[in-house]
């Protein structure tokens, strides 16, 4: 998400080399035309369904991409506008099986999912109201029923944006208007502050975001800067300090948040959600140290299918069905927030 003018997105560079994905629309949030509703992130679940954020209200909805069916999850007490999200952690809870006649089982332990997520309030378009940023916990408890609660209040903080697995009990978060990333723990809420001086920070993502791993010993973090229209990654430390400049991977595509697909090496391809240039980029990442851009390529254009709009986010499926397929918010463009399905 972004907090700077519209006119500011639209940096780009020449013309693209185009590939040829498939779309589909698999999810439009049902009900009334709402045209200024936005899904502002995702996390896919181990099941392959889908977490979305509303950027224009404080709920998470479910999306099961393989029947296109998809139903409000959770409206959240206390929050405004919601915004980054990632699978973390997983705790585990105690089951005794049923031992028949005698009685007694056996304890079995049983993951929990558990995603962070943030939130602020966002009165008007470029305004965020000063102390409203909020971190929040989503768990899915055995029975699979979700439970909300507050992480976090960071009335110090100016808008969280990006949330990205770091370790088994940390989350980074980024700050758009402080310029920052903070390091939190996920059962206290506490938290540092190792990387500063970010203008224009966005989205951010660790190599294995993706599956909650945290950073698996492959220490860097990805980010966007909107201001520039640069994807980047930053070499850091266990505790997520930087240990050497940043390594600008892309550049001349207005960028919002993004996917990674990259080895232990740091080789593989990105995958940018332009903003309000309603596409999606693919572009290629030479193995760390990188020394050059990436070759940029158009993997998607006019998500929204009114050629206007927004595109904030994409991330990868989790089934073994459609794990290279990526999933992309579309939203502003005329009609109500919806996921688009995009195939190689």
């Amino acid at each position: 998400m972004r907090l700077a003018r519209p006119i500011l997105l639209l940096l780009s560079g020449g013309p693209l080399t185009a590939l040829a994905a498939t779309l589909t629309t698999i999810f439009t949030v049902p009900g009334p035309t709402l045209p200024g509703s936005w899904f502002e992130n995702l996390a896919v679940r181990p099941n392959g369904k889908i977490l979305a954020t509303r950027g224009d209200a404080p709920e998470i909805w479910q999306i099961d991409p393989a029947s296109g069916s998809g139903s409000l999850l959770v409206n959240v007490t206390g929050a405004y506008n919601l915004t980054g999200i990632a699978e973390v952690r997983r705790p585990f809870w105690h089951r005794r099986d049923g031992g028949g006649k005698g009685g007694k089982g056996k304890d079995r332990r049983h993951p929990h999912e558990t995603y962070i997520f943030g939130s602020s309030h966002i009165p008007a378009p470029f305004t965020v109201t000063p102390g409203s940023a909020k971190v929040w916990k989503l768990t899915f408890g055995h029975s699979g029923t979700p439970t909300v609660s507050l992480l976090a209040a960071m009335p110090s903080a100016g808008f969280i944006n990006g949330v990205a697995a770091w370790d088994a009990g940390r989350v980074l978060l980024s700050d758009t208007e402080l310029e920052c990333v903070y390091l939190m723990d996920t059962d206290t809420g506490s938290y540092t502050t190792p990387l500063t001086g970010l203008a224009g920070i966005n989205g951010i993502q660790t190599r294995f975001s993706a599956t909650g791993a945290g950073h698996g010993g492959h220490q860097y973090v990805y980010r966007a800067d909107h201001l520039l229209s640069e994807l980047s990654r930053i070499p850091v430390d266990a505790d997520a300090v930087a240990t050497g400049p940043a390594e600008v991977l892309a550049t001349g595509t207005a960028i919002d948040d993004f996917a990674i697909k990259v080895d232990g090496t740091g080789y593989g391809k990105a995958y940018i959600a332009a903003m309000y240039d309603n596409k999606v980029v693919e572009v290629d990442v030479a193995a760390a140290p990188s020394s050059g851009l990436g070759t940029s390529t158009l993997l998607a254009n006019d998500l929204t299918g009114t050629g206007v709009g927004l595109v904030t986010v994409v991330a990868f499926g989790r089934r073994s069905t459609d794990s290279n397929v990526l999933y992309a918010t579309a939203g502003q463009g005329g009609g109500n927030a919806a996921i688009v399905k995009i195939e190689p």
